[in-house]
């Protein structure tokens, strides 16, 4: 019986249709992108489920139950979708159409993270919370692979000539339905007291479990802090729109979409904000004053002073802790509120006198206050110790509540209430660091600093658009806000998929685009 020569058979690909084919799926994921920057930041509703915690002695957020998210669960879901949907069109492109990957130091940056983020779930203490995060931030280590997959699949990818357009599209949303939620909280005018908004938002709660009894909605990210750095973010870029970019018709529209954002600062009762705008205005005078044309920029620039001074008047005179947390931060004393001589105002509550009190009072108790940025230099210091007894892979991230001294009767000097659980370092560098260890860190900031070298060359040689340097300016915003503010599915992805997106328009290596 003879034996049957069988030749491996080589199929010539035809390459135009190879070329063709990965055009057609850089457009669905391109609209896929689209898709997680307009919906990820304002997606919202309340989702219980059930939460096993890792202390038998837990109480309140930290007890075992079903416990209510009301921010971050539907984000995530969608941010999932979204990324392993990309996630295998690009293996599709790579495996079958020829598509050849990327393979830079950024690409093995944000690799090693990946590796980092896996490493420090792998050794964390709390494995189930490092890998998903809390129930209620869901800022664990799936999360941060879910971007980091994003951002390696925008950088393979080629775009549309109107791509940067698009990009600015997605913003609008987040910036006027937050503007909108937070001036009326501030006036007292809280939405989920619609019988029909509450309806909508609990649409997926399971039966027996409804939200607390005046609870409040302050917008869509998960607290003010979280809205009052993103907010920054939005009205440094679209400032910067106003200023350099489009007609007369488009720089209004952008300019009352800054104010909008400006509002939201103001009505999210928090500085950090406010210091980040403040920082980037400097930076846009300067830059005014390198372009050619300035007494355009100037003008629009100080329309959007104007009004951003009668609006904090306006909002000022409604609360006083809106100049608390603004221009308070530089001038004490509010103009637009007078202080009449009564009991109240003079606040004789912090000087408490009664011989009662001073009876009750124990002596090695420290007094009540706040450490530097609303209790932050406290957190911070007490994470900078843990940190030393794990500096090379970290805990795990959003695992802080069950590692942070909780029992620690020096936060009654530090944030004010010894009561108070702390979850978050309130620095993303420092929660990195926490999360993830040192190797994480390096490759974390690495994947920063290539982006901001990388477009500031750009910017310097002058050949980005307008809206290239608004995102670039934005992402300055994002890491300026992030030495205050810890990171969230709504405020995150944006900054990291958008830079990665303009990254890869501006590459020299990327000059092809599809229509």
């Amino acid at each position: 019986m003879s034996k049957l020569n069988v030749s491996r058979i080589s199929i010539k690909r035809d390459e135009l249709e190879d070329r063709a084919s990965i055009e057609k799926i850089d457009r669905i994921i391109f609209w896929a992108f689209i898709t997680a920057l307009a919906l990820i930041p304002i997606l919202i509703g309340a989702k219980a489920k059930l939460f096993v915690s890792p202390l038998i002695s837990g109480s309140g957020i930290t007890s075992t139950g079903y416990q209510l998210d009301f921010f971050t669960y539907f984000k995530l879901i969608l941010l999932l979708i979204i990324s392993i949907a990309t996630l295998v069109l690009l293996l599709y492109k790579i495996y079958f159409l020829n598509y050849k990957l990327k393979l830079n130091v950024l690409t093995f940056s944000l690799v090693a993270f990946i590796v980092a983020l896996t490493l420090s779930v792998v050794f964390a203490e709390y494995k189930s919370i490092a890998l998903w995060g809390m129930y209620n931030r869901h800022d664990g280590a799936i999360t941060f692979i879910s971007y980091i997959v994003l951002m390696i699949v925008a950088l393979n990818i080629t775009y549309p000539k109107n791509a940067l357009n698009k990009l600015v599209y997605t913003l609008y949303p987040f910036i006027w339905i937050n503007m909108f939620i937070a001036i009326l909280n501030l006036y007292g005018i809280n939405i989920l007291q619609n019988s029909r908004i509450e309806k909508l938002f609990t649409l997926f709660l399971m039966d027996g479990i409804t939200l607390s009894e005046g609870a409040v909605l302050t917008g869509t990210l998960n607290q003010w802090n979280y809205m009052s750095g993103y907010s920054a973010v939005m009205a440094t870029i679209f400032l910067t729109l106003t200023l350099f970019h489009g007609s007369v018709k488009s720089k209004v529209v952008n300019l009352l979409t800054a104010l909008a954002a400006f509002l939201t600062i103001l009505a999210s009762i928090s500085t950090s904000g406010f210091i980040t705008l403040i920082i980037m205005m400097l930076l846009v005078i300067i830059i005014i004053f390198m372009k050619k044309n300035k007494k355009e920029s100037i003008i629009w620039l100080g329309i959007f002073i104007i009004l951003t001074t009668i609006s904090t008047g306006v909002l000022a005179k409604q609360n006083q802790k809106v100049w608390d947390e603004s221009l308070g931060f530089f001038i004490k004393t509010n103009p637009f509120v007078e202080l009449e001589g009564t009991l109240e105002d003079l606040s004789f509550k912090n000087y408490k006198v009664s011989a009662a009190d001073v009876k009750l009072e124990l002596p090695t108790l420290t007094e009540r206050y706040y450490s530097a940025g609303s209790g932050r230099t406290y957190i911070w210091s007490n994470v900078l110790e843990l940190i030393k007894e794990k500096p090379i892979l970290g805990y795990g991230l959003d695992t802080l509540t069950y590692h942070f001294p909780q029992n620690d009767i020096n936060k009654r000097s530090g944030i004010y209430d010894e009561n108070t659980l702390i979850d978050k370092p309130h620095n993303l560098y420092l929660g990195i660091m926490y999360g993830t260890g040192l190797f994480g860190l390096i490759s974390f900031i690495l994947i920063l600093s290539t982006y901001t070298l990388k477009l500031l060359k750009n910017v310097i040689k002058s050949k980005g658009s307008p809206i290239i340097l608004a995102f670039f300016l934005g992402w300055g915003a994002f890491l300026i806000q992030a030495i205050f503010n810890d990171t969230v599915i709504g405020a995150t992805i944006v900054p990291l998929l958008t830079i990665s997106i303009i990254y890869a328009i501006t590459d020299s290596n990327s000059h092809k685009v599809i229509s």
